[in-house]
């Protein structure tokens, strides 16, 4: 059973540092637009433009914007409940099926719900830990033009530059 629970630890520290990486992620909250999520491209005293996950290039001014969240991208509370629900599931099903005679059936059903359980709250706290920890920057503006004008250069340091290549 030790080597049950540190297996199921092993993989969790997998899970946590395969998906902390380098790329930044930018939430605008606008008071004329719906919140937008992607890629800081432009920073300037006139605003900031960025690249949503669809692709589309939107330019948010100084008095749009409400807040700007910079965060790292990386393991985030619903995945990490997943990962630790279904990894739970799995080592349940595995340690079920070492029951050949089917005589323990209930008793394998417990033990796989408490796995499963068990390893969606683990992930979940391993998730909110890692957002807390990618949180790099909040500004909040609130339409201020001069809070912008003092806070945009800090805004810089997570610029995502994109490789383009000329045909």
């Amino acid at each position: 059973m030790k080597a049950l629970l540190f297996t199921f630890l092993l993989v969790f520290s997998g899970l946590v540092l395969h998906a902390q990486n380098a790329d930044f992620e930018v939430k605008v909250v606008s008071k004329k637009y719906q919140n937008v999520k992607g890629k800081l491209q432009k920073v300037s005293p006139e605003g900031i433009g960025m690249v949503d996950y669809k692709g589309n290039y939107l330019i948010f001014r100084p008095t749009e914007i409400v807040k700007i969240k910079i965060r790292r991208r990386g393991l985030t509370v619903g995945e990490g409940a997943g990962a630790g629900a279904t990894t739970g599931l799995v080592i349940g099903a595995g340690i079920w099926s070492l029951d050949k005679e089917g005589e323990s059936a209930g008793e394998m059903l417990k033990l796989t719900g408490v796995l499963t359980a068990s390893g969606a709250a683990l992930g979940a706290i391993t998730g909110v830990i890692a957002e807390i920890i990618n949180s790099k920057l909040i500004l909040n503006i609130d339409g201020n033009e001069e809070k912008y004008h003092q806070n945009y250069k800090k805004l810089e340091q997570y610029i995502n530059l994109i490789n383009t290549e000329r045909f």
